[in-house]
């Protein structure tokens, strides 16, 4: 295979000089999917799923098609695909509707690694229930999930949610040995897989997960389109989220009834462009994949590594052995947010701060890292500028 060659020329905002190392936030957009977007715009925008014009059945159809494309993408049933703005939104609605009885002392098991969209939903039911919230830990030297989790799990759990991967250190998790466990004591479980899906392979069969939400714009499609997979035997008992136009069979004066398909869990207007630009993104990140993106990554990530742990002023985060194409660090001597902020004056976007992770950071005994993370876009020499960059802002401001 030839080597990974990024596709620079798809990506218009990366000339001048600029370099992007925030795609764990949000992706740069390729051509190919701001095509799909602008084509549906010119000559395919009409209302989905409601009206009986020509217009409208060939949205409704590219729609679905793309429902389809989604689903396929993580081994799901299109039958089993709801489609939400984000998946902030889905995790609420999965807060709000799973059909489990809550009795007090019910417990929900988390890992400390949770971006705030998976945790302070199930804070907020934990509160109003009165259950247990229960903590997968991280080993602090190696990164890794700590040993001896399997004894979280006990008959009065009744939830596993978890990251797939997290959005601090990049460390993945072992999703089908947690939601076997999950299943082991009758307890459901919910992936957060919006940091993996752009890079872990994510089959919801071998996972065994009953629920499983990743978002569009991660995986270098447009913001406002998220994919949501429900279990087949789970999404039935569901109470719809919104009520609204597009998710109904019949309303009468005093009562309705909702539709008996995944629709139901999609009132109102849907992001139509957004989510068929969602399965443009995930055609060409597969076919980037096949051509050795993931090989590229890790290489760029390893030697983005090497040069961070020959620089002594640094700390790198640890990560365990397999994690997504992203590195955390911080400075003793250096706030993250000076470093961050002359990174931006040199024209490299980076992220600082605690990323909507807060207990993590608490848990590894620090306030606010830099985090790059790597996408398509970025080549060897991104690596080679960022870090002599590192070294003119430890020189200056050290």
């Amino acid at each position: 295979m030839q080597p990974y060659s990024p596709p620079i020329h798809e990506f218009s905002r990366l000339g001048h000089g600029y370099c992007y190392f925030d795609s764990a936030a949000t992706c740069l957009v390729p051509e190919t999917v701001l095509q799909q977007w602008l084509e549906f715009y010119r000559h395919q925008h009409a209302s989905v799923h409601r009206s009986s014009h020509s217009a409208s059945r060939s949205a409704t159809a590219l729609l679905e098609q793309a429902r389809q494309s989604i689903a396929e993408f993580i081994g799901a049933d299109a039958a089993n695909l709801c489609l939400p703005a984000s998946t902030t939104a889905a995790l609420n609605l999965l807060a709000q509707q799973l059909p489990i009885s809550w009795q007090a002392g019910d417990e929900i098991i988390l890992s400390v690694a949770e971006h705030h969209a998976n945790l302070l939903p199930w804070q907020r039911l934990a509160a109003q229930h009165q259950l247990t919230l229960k903590w997968l830990e991280f080993d602090r030297k190696s990164g890794a999930l700590a040993a001896g989790w399997q004894q979280l799990f006990s008959p009065r759990t009744k939830l596993l949610a978890v990251t797939a991967a997290s959005n601090v250190t990049g460390a993945v998790l072992p999703l089908t040995a947690l939601c076997a466990a999950a299943r082991a004591v009758g307890a459901l479980s919910v992936v957060d897989a919006a940091q993996a899906a752009a890079h872990v392979a994510l089959q919801v069969q071998q996972i065994g997960c009953d629920a499983l939400v990743f978002s569009g714009h991660k995986c270098y499609g447009v913001t406002g389109a998220a994919a949501l997979y429900l279990q087949p035997q789970l999404w039935p008992l569901m109470q719809p989220g919104l009520l609204g136009g597009g998710m109904v069979e019949q309303v009468e004066r005093e009562q309705a009834q909702w539709l008996q398909s995944i629709q139901r869990f999609e009132a109102g207007s849907p992001d139509s462009a957004a989510i068929i630009s969602f399965a443009a993104a995930l055609q060409w990140l597969t076919q980037q994949h096949q051509h050795g993106l993931q090989q590229h990554l890790s290489g760029l990530r390893q030697q983005l590594l090497d040069g961070l742990q020959q620089r002594d002023w640094l700390r790198v985060l640890p990560s365990g052995e397999q994690a997504t194409p992203l590195v955390s660090f911080y400075s003793a001597q250096v706030h993250a947010y000076d470093l961050a902020m002359w990174l931006d004056a040199a024209n490299i976007a980076v992220r600082a701060g605690s990323h909507c992770a807060q207990p993590l950071l608490q848990h590894l005994g620090v306030a606010s890292v830099v985090r790059v993370s790597l996408g398509a876009y970025n080549s060897g020499a991104d690596i080679v500028r960022l870090l002599r960059e590192l070294d003119n802002a430890h020189s200056a401001l050290a």
